[in-house]
């Protein structure tokens, strides 16, 4: 049996992503890259039927909903696949590009043993008022407005809880599956899955840090600082940990908006002009690619 399944928790999560791809008429790939054999000595009953429900779908729109059902780590995957051109025709990259890191949220009782084990203290040592409802939901986070008990109005950036085990085991089990297709095909070979997959693993892993993007912020600030109309969101680091971002809370009118724009008595016409831009750009190189 390969390496990669000696763990059972992999194998758990092999089985649940295979029921997956079996639901929307992919089983033949669990074939393909030789893991029936290991789930079913291992106990898992494989069913190759797909779901009525879904065969008068195309195989893109099948595999876009596929990789949304598998969580995070596909659907991260998915939104780079949508960039690959040289990979895929029009209506694969159409549906990779339509898929969302938008999911339900958890309650926020779930994520509150996580949020005081990670501040160390109880909720209402730190924060005066946590609003529940969250602003956003992803599938790795999720953000809730809160005011500190300085009344400070900030921002909670929560990582959901057991997320980081999730997404290791499926970081495996692709490595395992760009070997298995680097060995099978020479066509594939070429376009070097395992390095792809070895590239992916690096930035999923570091956007699951959450103190990695508050440094990045930081140093962003740091660049801009001469840009008088820039503003950075300051970073609390004395409750900021890897799987907790808190952030100083900015009111914003999204674009789009045009009556609350008018509402409140802001030009239409100001707008950031390319020269501006350009300059933001010029201090800061990375913002620009």
């Amino acid at each position: 049996m390969m390496e990669i399944l000696k763990a059972g928790k992999d194998l758990r999560r092999l089985n649940e992503l295979s029921n997956i791809l079996i639901k929307y008429g992919f089983g033949d790939l669990i074939r393909r890259m030789g893991l029936a054999d290991s789930l079913e000595r291992a106990g898992k009953l494989i069913r190759y039927q797909m779901s009525e429900d879904f065969l008068h779908l195309q195989p893109p729109e099948r595999a876009r909903r596929a990789m949304e059902e598998m969580g995070p780590t596909f659907i991260k995957l998915g939104q780079i696949l949508a960039t690959r051109v040289d990979l895929f025709s029009t209506d694969w990259i159409d549906e990779f590009g339509k898929l969302q890191d938008e999911v339900p949220a958890v309650p926020f009782a779930e994520l509150q043993p996580q949020v005081e084990r990670s501040l160390g203290h109880p909720l209402n040592n730190v924060f005066r008022h946590i609003d529940e409802k969250p602003l956003g939901t992803a599938s790795m986070a999720q953000v809730h407005r809160a005011t500190t008990v300085r009344g400070e109005k900030v921002v909670l950036k929560i990582r959901k809880p057991n997320i980081r085990e999730k997404i290791e085991a499926d970081l495996r089990l692709l490595k395992y599956a760009a070997r298995m297709a680097e060995n099978q095909s020479a066509e594939l070979k070429r376009y070097s899955p395992f390095q792809i997959v070895r590239e992916f693993e690096r930035s999923l892993i570091r956007e699951l840090d959450f103190s990695v993007e508050c440094k990045n912020a930081e140093r962003i600030a740091q660049n801009l600082k001469q840009f008088s109309f820039v503003k950075i969101p300051r970073i609390y680091w004395e409750y900021t940990c890897e799987d907790l971002n808190v952030q100083e809370f900015i009111e914003g009118i999204p674009a789009r908006n045009i009556r609350e724009i008018d509402a409140a008595g802001l030009d239409r016409k100001a707008r950031l002009a390319a020269e501006d831009l350009a300059r933001i750009c010029h201090a800061h190189p990375t913002l620009s690619e």
